[in-house]
């Protein structure tokens, strides 16, 4: 009795909504926000993919581009200069191709109509498909050699393909590459799954008149995602694994005609936490085991912007979006004074994209008892036509929305 009674309040509040002027940004979840005792329930899914990423100077570039394409010379390898110039394990050839599923489930609680506070999980995949292969090399490894013994003259790892030896393959660099020396894992294909940065925060409209509204947000991202595994050369986290404060507007604005704009504007402080990274000295390609070390870590804030343009039709809602975001460099500090400029040279970038979205509202139809539950469905594409160092994402979403 007490549950049906919440429920004729909440029909009453829907067909309230439903019948304002500005029941558009209601009726298809722009803003989250719940009705005033009620939850609000969000199911998102989006795939991801892509082959490219943007340099730092704002260049399209395949993926895996600083392992294609690498001479293992004596520039790479100095232990090589004994043979004299030109003498090399091969050429690298490499690609990569990202593959990520993501979805977040959203809960949300209206303390008022203005009022929703709330919490994000997000959890999914990361798959990066890689090709790598070392062909063209002049040297081999030496079937005498000691590794026991230091080298020198008389036991050298290596010797001229020219003394008969068989010319290093892939599996010799891969074997090289696990030495003790650099320790790293095996390049190849990759697949991560797990938590990625819950979000903790709050909804309030502070404005609300027959023709727009305005919606602050607040919340804050809890790092408990995964970090990067610095003995792996190839593998894409989940999430970056930091925590940080994130600030939000929301202006809704109705048009004529049944058009209405919508914009957002975020910004991200993040916070300083420590991680475990191999440190490479200037100039250095292949960081050895021993440059590991944890340092304090302050990835670049953020900032995004959005704007929509709709169109309402009966229930459905059609809109394009533009979309930016920019990113502050990374700050890195060494507690034994390491020199870790590497590690945040090209970090500062941006990213644009374009977006067309269709969703479809239940709501006015479940207000007049012939929809068993209120639900708003989204269906988007977003796509990337410029950048500088991040990656040329495609990606396609639904996002599912109800109240109860």
């Amino acid at each position: 009795m007490k549950y049906q009674n919440y429920m004729n309040l909440f029909l009453l509040s829907t067909t309230l909504l439903v019948s304002e002027e500005i029941a558009t940004e209601r009726q298809h979840a722009l803003s989250n926000l719940a009705p005033k005792g009620n939850f609000v329930l969000r199911v998102e899914g989006k795939t991801r993919s892509t082959q490219f990423s943007y340099n730092n100077k704002g260049d399209k570039v395949g993926l895996g581009e600083g392992l294609n394409a690498v001479h293992l010379n004596q520039n790479l390898f100095p232990s090589l200069a004994i043979f004299g110039e030109g003498a090399s394990l091969g050429t690298t050839s490499s690609s990569m191709e990202f593959d990520s599923q993501r979805f977040e489930i959203s809960f949300g609680y209206g303390i008022t109509d203005d009022l929703t506070v709330g919490i994000i999980f997000p959890f999914g995949t990361v798959k990066n498909k890689v090709d790598f292969s070392v062909s063209g090399a002049n040297l081999g490894k030496n079937p005498n050699y000691n590794p026991l013994v230091a080298p020198s003259a008389t036991n050298l790892p290596y010797l001229p393909t020219t003394t008969g030896v068989t010319p290093f393959s892939t599996a010799d660099v891969q074997a090289l590459l696990a030495s003790p020396t650099y320790g790293y894992k095996p390049i190849a294909s990759t697949r991560t799954t797990g938590l990625a940065d819950p979000t903790i925060g709050l909804l309030y409209q502070a404005l609300k008149n027959k023709d727009s509204s305005l919606v602050l947000a607040g919340g804050v991202d809890i790092g408990i995602a995964k970090e990067d595994d610095p003995d792996n050369l190839v593998d894409v986290p989940i999430n970056n694994g930091n925590s940080a404060l994130r600030v939000r507007a929301e202006y809704y604005r109705n048009l004529a005609n049944n058009w209405d704009v919508f914009a957002k504007a975020e910004y991200g402080i993040e916070f300083e936490d420590r991680v475990t990274k191999r440190v490479p000295k200037q100039g250095e390609i292949l960081a050895p085991q021993s440059s590991t070390e944890k340092v304090k870590r302050d990835l670049g804030d953020y900032r995004s912007y959005e704007l929509s343009l709709g169109k309402s039709v009966n229930n459905w809602r059609y809109a394009g979006r533009l979309y930016r975001l920019e990113k502050d460099a990374d700050d890195y500090t060494s507690d034994i004074g390491t020199d870790v400029t590497v590690l945040e040279a090209n970090t500062a970038g941006y990213a644009n994209q374009w977006e067309a979205e269709v969703s479809w509202s239940g709501v006015d139809a479940w207000a007049k008892g012939n929809l068993a539950m209120p639900l708003i469905v989204s269906l988007a594409y977003k796509d990337t036509f410029s950048g500088k160092n991040g990656l040329d994402w495609s990606e396609l979403y639904f996002r599912v929305t109800s109240f109860f």
